[in-house]
Protein backbone atom coordinates (compact mmCIF):
# COMPACT_ATOMS: atom_id res chain seq x y z
CA UNK A 1 0.00 0.00 0.00
CA UNK A 2 1.12 3.57 -0.65
CA UNK A 3 3.28 2.67 -3.65
CA UNK A 4 5.53 5.37 -5.17
CA UNK A 5 7.51 4.66 -8.34
CA UNK A 6 11.05 5.93 -8.89
CA UNK A 7 10.18 8.54 -11.52
CA UNK A 8 7.20 9.69 -9.50
CA UNK A 9 9.39 10.10 -6.40
CA UNK A 10 11.89 12.21 -8.36
CA UNK A 11 9.11 14.35 -9.85
CA UNK A 12 7.66 15.07 -6.41
CA UNK A 13 11.13 16.03 -5.10
CA UNK A 14 11.11 13.35 -2.42
CA UNK A 15 14.29 12.53 -0.57
CA UNK A 16 15.66 10.18 2.05
CA UNK A 17 13.84 6.91 2.72
CA UNK A 18 10.88 8.07 0.62
CA UNK A 19 13.14 8.25 -2.44
CA UNK A 20 15.35 5.25 -1.67
CA UNK A 21 12.31 2.99 -1.09
CA UNK A 22 11.34 3.66 -4.72
CA UNK A 23 14.52 2.18 -6.16
CA UNK A 24 16.67 5.34 -6.32
CA UNK A 25 20.08 4.91 -4.63
CA UNK A 26 20.58 8.57 -3.62
CA UNK A 27 22.26 9.47 -0.35
CA UNK A 28 24.05 12.81 0.01
CA UNK A 29 26.68 11.26 2.25
CA UNK A 30 27.82 9.16 -0.73
CA UNK A 31 27.02 11.71 -3.47
CA UNK A 32 28.52 14.89 -1.94
CA UNK A 33 31.29 13.13 0.03
CA UNK A 34 30.92 15.53 2.94
CA UNK A 35 32.34 15.19 6.44
CA UNK A 36 34.21 11.90 6.93
CA UNK A 37 31.62 9.40 5.66
CA UNK A 38 34.04 8.21 2.96
CA UNK A 39 36.36 6.91 5.69
CA UNK A 40 33.76 4.42 6.92
CA UNK A 41 32.48 1.19 5.42
CA UNK A 42 28.70 1.47 5.03
CA UNK A 43 26.06 0.87 2.38
CA UNK A 44 23.18 3.00 1.12
CA UNK A 45 19.92 1.30 2.09
CA UNK A 46 17.40 1.07 -0.73
CA UNK A 47 14.44 -1.00 -1.85
CA UNK A 48 12.69 -1.22 -5.21
CA UNK A 49 9.08 -1.91 -4.14
CA UNK A 50 8.20 1.71 -3.23
CA UNK A 51 5.54 0.80 -0.68
CA UNK A 52 5.09 1.40 3.07
CA UNK A 53 6.94 -1.78 4.00
CA UNK A 54 9.92 -0.77 1.84
CA UNK A 55 10.10 2.60 3.62
CA UNK A 56 9.99 0.80 6.97
CA UNK A 57 12.75 -1.63 5.95
CA UNK A 58 14.91 1.26 4.77
CA UNK A 59 14.68 2.94 8.16
CA UNK A 60 15.55 -0.27 9.99
CA UNK A 61 18.51 -0.82 7.65
CA UNK A 62 19.68 2.76 8.20
CA UNK A 63 19.72 2.22 11.95
CA UNK A 64 21.92 -0.85 11.48
CA UNK A 65 24.26 1.09 9.16
CA UNK A 66 24.39 3.97 11.68
CA UNK A 67 25.53 1.57 14.38
CA UNK A 68 28.26 0.30 12.02
CA UNK A 69 29.42 3.89 11.39
CA UNK A 70 29.45 4.68 15.12
CA UNK A 71 31.44 1.53 15.91
CA UNK A 72 34.01 2.37 13.24
CA UNK A 73 34.25 5.98 14.49
CA UNK A 74 34.78 4.82 18.07
CA UNK A 75 37.55 2.47 16.98
CA UNK A 76 39.26 5.39 15.22
CA UNK A 77 39.38 7.67 18.26
CA UNK A 78 42.97 7.86 19.45
CA UNK A 79 43.75 7.09 23.07
CA UNK A 80 45.19 9.52 25.57
CA UNK A 81 44.06 12.71 27.27
CA UNK A 82 41.56 15.03 25.63
CA UNK A 83 40.73 18.72 25.88
CA UNK A 84 37.31 20.39 25.73
CA UNK A 85 37.90 23.39 23.44
CA UNK A 86 34.46 24.84 24.18
CA UNK A 87 35.34 25.33 27.86
CA UNK A 88 38.56 27.07 26.90
CA UNK A 89 36.60 29.47 24.67
CA UNK A 90 34.16 30.35 27.44
CA UNK A 91 36.99 30.93 29.90
CA UNK A 92 38.53 33.57 27.61
CA UNK A 93 35.30 35.40 26.92
CA UNK A 94 35.02 38.98 28.19
CA UNK A 95 31.45 38.55 29.51
CA UNK A 96 31.63 36.06 32.38
CA UNK A 97 27.84 35.97 32.81
CA UNK A 98 27.69 33.92 29.57
CA UNK A 99 29.09 31.01 31.60
CA UNK A 100 26.39 31.23 34.26
CA UNK A 101 23.85 28.43 34.49
CA UNK A 102 20.97 30.91 34.49
CA UNK A 103 22.17 32.60 31.31
CA UNK A 104 22.81 29.39 29.37
CA UNK A 105 19.89 27.21 30.46
CA UNK A 106 17.10 29.14 32.18
CA UNK A 107 16.72 32.64 30.76
CA UNK A 108 15.65 33.49 27.26
CA UNK A 109 18.62 35.73 26.50
CA UNK A 110 20.11 35.38 23.01
CA UNK A 111 23.28 33.42 22.65
CA UNK A 112 26.53 35.22 21.94
CA UNK A 113 26.74 35.91 18.23
CA UNK A 114 29.38 36.89 15.73
CA UNK A 115 29.26 38.98 12.60
CA UNK A 116 29.24 37.15 9.27
CA UNK A 117 30.58 38.60 6.04
CA UNK A 118 28.21 39.72 3.28
CA UNK A 119 27.56 36.56 1.27
CA UNK A 120 25.06 33.88 0.30
CA UNK A 121 25.43 30.41 1.76
CA UNK A 122 23.69 27.17 0.78
CA UNK A 123 24.15 23.84 2.51
CA UNK A 124 22.40 20.50 2.35
CA UNK A 125 22.87 17.43 4.48
CA UNK A 126 21.33 13.99 4.63
CA UNK A 127 19.01 14.05 7.64
CA UNK A 128 17.17 10.92 8.83
CA UNK A 129 14.02 11.89 6.92
CA UNK A 130 15.73 13.20 3.77
CA UNK A 131 17.67 16.21 2.52
CA UNK A 132 17.74 19.13 4.94
CA UNK A 133 18.53 22.30 3.00
CA UNK A 134 19.54 25.68 4.45
CA UNK A 135 19.95 28.96 2.56
CA UNK A 136 21.34 32.13 4.18
CA UNK A 137 21.85 35.65 2.87
CA UNK A 138 24.07 37.64 5.21
CA UNK A 139 24.35 41.43 5.25
CA UNK A 140 27.17 41.93 7.79
CA UNK A 141 24.97 42.07 10.87
CA UNK A 142 24.66 39.55 13.68
CA UNK A 143 21.38 38.22 12.22
CA UNK A 144 20.94 36.87 8.68
CA UNK A 145 19.06 39.09 6.26
CA UNK A 146 17.25 36.06 4.83
CA UNK A 147 17.18 32.55 6.22
CA UNK A 148 15.31 29.69 4.58
CA UNK A 149 15.22 26.12 5.87
CA UNK A 150 13.67 23.41 3.71
CA UNK A 151 12.95 20.41 5.90
CA UNK A 152 12.36 17.06 4.20
CA UNK A 153 9.10 16.32 6.00
CA UNK A 154 7.25 19.20 4.36
CA UNK A 155 8.10 18.00 0.85
CA UNK A 156 7.59 14.32 1.61
CA UNK A 157 4.12 14.98 3.03
CA UNK A 158 2.84 16.58 -0.20
CA UNK A 159 2.39 13.20 -1.88
CA UNK A 160 0.05 11.94 0.88
CA UNK A 161 -3.27 12.81 -0.88
CA UNK A 162 -2.21 10.77 -3.90
CA UNK A 163 -1.09 7.80 -1.78
CA UNK A 164 -4.32 7.50 0.20
CA UNK A 165 -6.77 7.55 -2.71
CA UNK A 166 -9.12 4.55 -2.59
CA UNK A 167 -7.50 3.25 0.63
CA UNK A 168 -9.18 2.01 3.78
CA UNK A 169 -8.96 4.17 6.88
CA UNK A 170 -6.64 1.70 8.65
CA UNK A 171 -4.28 1.75 5.64
CA UNK A 172 -4.07 5.53 5.75
CA UNK A 173 -2.45 5.39 9.20
CA UNK A 174 0.16 2.94 7.93
CA UNK A 175 0.95 5.12 4.93
CA UNK A 176 1.17 8.27 7.06
CA UNK A 177 3.47 6.47 9.48
CA UNK A 178 5.73 5.33 6.63
CA UNK A 179 6.17 8.96 5.53
CA UNK A 180 7.51 9.64 9.07
CA UNK A 181 6.59 13.30 9.44
CA UNK A 182 7.19 15.67 12.31
CA UNK A 183 4.41 18.22 12.62
CA UNK A 184 6.85 20.96 13.60
CA UNK A 185 8.37 20.68 10.12
CA UNK A 186 5.17 20.72 8.11
CA UNK A 187 3.25 23.59 9.70
CA UNK A 188 3.71 25.95 6.78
Amino acid sequence: MGIIGGEEAKNWGLSGPMLRASGIQWDLRKVDHYECYDEFDWEVQWQKEGDSLARYLIRIGEMIESVKIIQQALEGIPGGPYENLEIRRFNRIKYPEWNDFEYRFISKKPSPAFELSKQELYARVEAPKGELRIFLIEDQSIFPWRWKIRPPGFINLQILPQLVKKMKLADIMTILGSIDIIMGEVDR
